[in-house]
């Protein structure tokens, strides 16, 4: 697995991508900006995410592409995703159990199987913030979108150089909002976060656009998700040492307002959630970075996933204490496996 790197500032980073883009075939030729919907989202980037725009504006000048369409494509992309897509089956698993002084985390990104020959791991190193290595899905959204020209480096999952990390799983619940995109509250807590505490303020202040849930957690054994409703969120703390999320939400307040199997009547969310939960049960007098490869990544079941349209593409095993983390991809093959390091 080759992994990627950037390095310098915002705009330095930004240009290194945005040439890759232009090589990739990247156009903006085609896109046509809502007035409004740029100017509100812009107003919110101004102000919780600016550094974000200056790497907006170096990608536009390494792909020699136009900066204020590029800027409106990545800033509004999630909402334009939410309301003409919804109906995707999109699902994830992600899981915290604590032993002792060790916090262990295991996360299963599932999605469509043209990601697994696409997905990416990248570092991003810029010395105004914390240095941090991401895995992505690399922006596809259907796959139409899985060729280069659609490419681009969102932040799916985050491990940064202060131990703690960030992921994300799809949520169901009708509405949205003006705020930043999901992909873009994990690169910016990734940079700014040194803790759970730490990155729970930056939910207190910057408004997300469309609802979804995140998984936190830190070297000092802290772990919670944010069940996310982009106008409001909840906070879930782990039970037993125990902490699970997959695509419904478990706040008793959220949980009214779900439409999950509204949307998709067969998705296999608490399915997951329980089998999830069973299988830490087995594990955890003998629990060990090992044990999430088997609650995780056992064939057949449907934790891993190899279905019709949506497959396990990534598995994360991470010692959130030790700062030992490692990836389990081409899992219904070979599975292979790679140390991660910042």
């Amino acid at each position: 697995m080759k992994i990627s790197e950037f390095k310098g500032s915002f705009f330095e980073i930004g240009k290194q991508q945005g040439a890759i883009y232009k090589k990739n075939g990247m156009s903006f030729n085609t896109v046509k900006i809502d007035p409004v919907l740029y100017k509100n989202q812009h107003a919110v980037y101004k102000k919780h995410y600016p550094q974000l725009l200056d790497e907006f504006k170096g990608m536009a000048q390494g792909g020699n592409f136009d900066e204020e369409k590029l800027i409106y494509y990545f800033i509004t992309g999630e909402i334009f995703y939410f309301k003409n897509e919804f109906r995707l089956d999109k699902a994830c698993t992600i899981f915290g159990y604590k032993k002792g002084n060790n916090v262990y985390v295991g996360r299963n990104y599932d999605w469509l199987p043209e990601t697994e020959n696409i997905f990416e791991v990248y570092k991003a190193m810029n010395p105004e913030v914390n240095s941090f290595i991401a895995v992505t899905d690399m922006g596809i959204s259907n796959p139409a979108t899985a060729k280069p020209k659609y490419f681009f480096y969102n932040t799916d999952d985050a491990i940064n150089s202060k131990g703690l990390f960030i992921g994300l799983t799809f949520a169901y619940l009708d509405q949205w909002s003006y705020g930043i995109s999901c992909i873009h509250m994990t690169k910016l807590i990734a940079e700014n976060c040194e803790t759970v505490k730490e990155a729970l303020e930056v939910f207190k202040k910057t408004p997300l656009c469309c609802p979804k849930n995140f998984f936190i957690a830190d070297k000092n054994g802290d772990m919670v998700v944010v069940e996310h409703a982009a106008k409001k969120f909840k906070i879930l703390y782990p039970k037993e040492n125990i902490l699970i999320q997959t695509n419904h939400y478990v706040d008793e307040e959220l949980a009214k307002k779900d439409i999950v199997f509204k949307q998709v009547p067969f998705h296999n969310t608490c399915i997951r959630y329980y089998e999830t939960l069973q299988k830490i049960q087995f594990e955890k007098r003998t629990f060990s970075r090992e044990s999430i490869s088997k609650i995780l990544n056992r064939k057949g079941s449907y934790t891993c996933q190899n279905f019709p349209g949506i497959k396990t593409i990534w598995t994360l095993a991470l010692d959130m204490t030790s700062k030992k983390y490692k990836i389990y991809w081409d899992l219904s093959r070979s599975k292979k496996s790679k140390e991660l390091s910042i």
